[in-house]
């Protein structure tokens, strides 16, 4: 095994990631008032980029696709602005011609109003006397004011005019400077680097889909009950309190203002505006409990709290431009908190094994060296045996218990080969054993904590010793879990056919092998010995077993599946799918039985031979499908012999994920 090589000066790397981190920061904040537009205009092409890709797709080069973009997204907005503006301008020259009558209320029912309820003797016309003599006394002094207030509206026309110029660049050179960033990247975390800034890019962008989601549902939510309610102006104020709620409690404050200074103009008593309150209160309850959280917080695995605490602090700490940074940088530490918890719970810490004095956190069971005996099939007569399958021999253990024996045969093409693989049965008991301990928080296992050699006659032990477990007996259900990671095998060829795998819809343009933007379950049905397996979708599964039931398959397996492929990217592995089966205990509870992620049940590729757009290698029995295919075998049984080399290399692949996987 060869030895790990470290980096010349690894305790470098932290403090230089911190000097670059706050120089970056005391950048931001320095620069922060001219950073509006580049980042604005950043935003928007992030934002963008995807669409001009599908139109240099269509033949456009990427300029004329980031033109017509531009100009596109310009136009919309000219109409919005045509459409609202109209509508703004006519009821705030409705609402200055209620002047009058503002001023008429106020001394005829706000003034004596105070005068009852608070004993305040409140004189509006010496107030307006006052009033009127600071502003002659002070004219000249507010100038300098009023200049600085016309430069900082230049300047602020100007970040606008700057925005769509930046936009234009930035859009039209997006793939380049990403590639041009992706070869700074260290080789050796280029894989890593890739995953993490995937991880980022779908947070950030199912943030700002569900952001967009929000302020669109909180405009037609105002706008819809205030109108209802009879209050003039629904229309603007709904749409301002809606499109500004990205920001933190601006949009339902300024709303709720503007709606209130309204009722209290248009209604005579207060019944009105006690309706426009509710309408704002119930508001709040649903964007806080129910709107921010199934379309932003489900999205991205962030809690409403932290949206809002990002926003207000980054707002804090660099004006408008932190309130532009939050997202990207909560997403950035959304990840980096993901990846920590990998790095955790894959330690020896965590898994309840850590010794101070030695490096070898694995148990007894698991670290002894393999039997190196190979068995094709398992022959004891000191219980009865129930079923031999292509890879297990079950054999039951008084009413309630089973003892499944792993041997070394292998399966190819529904065919059981004649010649066993040394070593593959103690490597798929142990890696099953791993997951299962592993993983039991999760869902438990149908594992018990009994030995193998402790229900076999004495002379039968060697038949079980580091290949058997013994299992609670119970009922399986009628299908098999399978959890999708990435495009590959069936679902690839599905892919290119439909766009979708399993009638899951997926995006345009994924290639061979990527990851998938989420993890994906396409059950499968149990077909019987020498038939294949047939997909299903989950309705179909659910008319099978039961909705509820259905739910918690498919909800342990994607947790399953999450963990599990989380912990094997920090051991060099990736696990691209996996098939899991369940049974129900006498309680109805759910049970993980079978096998556990073992290279027979998973796809495992090697992290450091993973390429997008082609098929990775794996750790599992290509080899010997790569030899039959070439061999000129019909594929019916019974199966040729294997040539030793192949045989050998085969058997180097299991132990290899055996090693990975357990350290």
């Amino acid at each position: 095994m060869h030895p790990v090589r470290r980096p010349a000066h690894p305790g470098n790397i932290p403090w230089l990631a911190l000097a670059a981190l706050l120089i970056t920061g005391g950048l931001v904040y320095l620069l922060g008032p001219i950073l509006t537009p580049f980042l604005a205009g950043a935003l928007l092409a992030y934002i963008f980029d995807p669409l001009v890709d599908r139109l240099e797709t269509r033949g456009l080069s990427r300029t004329v696709g980031t033109a017509a973009v531009i100009v596109l997204t310009a136009l919309g907005v000219l109409v919005l602005l045509l459409v609202v503006l109209p509508l703004f301008q006519g009821q705030f020259t409705e609402l200055s011609h209620r002047a009058p009558a503002v001023l008429a209320l106020l001394k005829t029912r706000f003034v004596p109003w105070l005068q009852q309820t608070f004993g305040i003797d409140f004189d509006l016309a010496a107030l307006m006397a006052w009033l009127t003599e600071k502003v002659a006394q002070n004219g000249t002094a507010w100038l300098p004011s009023l200049q600085t207030g016309a430069i900082a509206v230049v300047g602020m026309l100007a970040n606008l005019l700057l925005i769509p110029i930046v936009m234009f660049y930035l859009l039209r050179d997006w793939d380049d400077m990403v590639a041009r960033i992706v070869t700074l990247a260290p080789r050796r975390w280029l894989d890593t680097v890739t995953r993490i800034a995937r991880d980022m890019d779908t947070v950030v962008g199912e943030f700002l889909r569900g952001q967009l989601a929000v302020m669109a549902t909180l405009s037609l939510y105002y706008a819809l009950t205030l109108w209802a309610a009879g209050l003039d102006y629904a229309l603007p104020i709904g749409i301002v309190t809606g499109v500004l709620s990205f920001v933190p409690f601006l949009g339902f404050g300024l709303g709720v203002v503007l709606a209130l200074l309204v009722a209290l103009l248009q209604y005579t008593d207060w019944i009105g505006v006690a309706w426009v309150a509710g309408i704002y209160l119930a508001g709040q309850v649903l964007e806080s409990y129910v709107i921010t959280p199934r379309l932003v917080g489900e999205r991205v695995g962030l809690h409403p709290v932290a949206v809002i605490f990002a926003l207000a602090a980054f707002g804090q700490l660099f004006g408008f431009v932190g309130v532009l940074l939050a997202v990207p940088l909560a997403a950035i530490l959304l990840v980096a908190l993901r990846e920590l918890r990998s790095v955790y719970e894959a330690s020896d810490f965590y898994a309840g094994s850590y010794n101070a004095g030695s490096f070898d956190s694995a148990s007894p069971a698991m670290s002894a060296p393999l039997s190196g005996q190979p068995m094709l099939e398992s022959r004891i007569a000191s219980l009865p045996l129930l079923h031999r399958g292509k890879v297990r021999d079950i054999y039951a253990v008084g009413d309630d218990k089973l003892q499944i024996v792993t041997a070394d045969r292998l399966s190819a093409f529904d065919v059981i080969m004649p010649v066993p693989i040394p070593g593959k049965g103690e490597v798929l008991t142990r890696v099953s054993a791993f997951w299962f301990d592993r993983l039991k928080a999760i869902v438990p296992s149908q594992a018990l904590d009994i030995a193998p050699e402790s229900v076999v006659a004495d002379s039968e032990r060697d038949q079980v010793a580091g290949r058997a477990i013994v299992v609670k007996k119970l009922k399986a259900l009628p299908v098999e879990a399978i959890v999708r990671g990435y495009l590959a095998g069936s679902g690839w060829k599905e892919y290119q056919a439909s766009q979708s795998v399993c009638g899951i819809a997926l995006p345009a343009g994924l290639v061979q092998a990527d990851r998938l933007p989420n993890p994906i379950f396409t059950p499968s049905t149990k077909a019987a010995a020498g038939a294949h397996d047939q997909n299903i979708t989950f309705e179909q599964m659910a008319a099978l077993t039961g909705r509820d039931l259905a739910t918690q398959v498919r909800d342990a397996s994607l947790a399953l599946y999450r963990s599990a492929a989380e912990y094997a990217l920090t051991r060099g592995i990736i696990i691209a799918d996996t098939k899991f089966e369940f049974g129900l205990d006498e309680a109805g509870k759910l049970v993980w039985i079978d096998e556990a992620l073992t290279p027979d049940s998973s796809r495992f590729w090697p992290v450091d031979q993973y390429r997008p757009g082609s098929s990775p290698p794996s750790f599992d029995k290509q080899f010997v499908r790569d030899w039959l295919e070439a061999s000129g075998w019909n594929k019916q049984a019974p199966g040729p012999l294997l040539p030793a080399d192949i045989v050998a290399r085969t058997s180097e692949k299991y132990r290899e994920v055996m090693t990975r996987l357990l350290a």
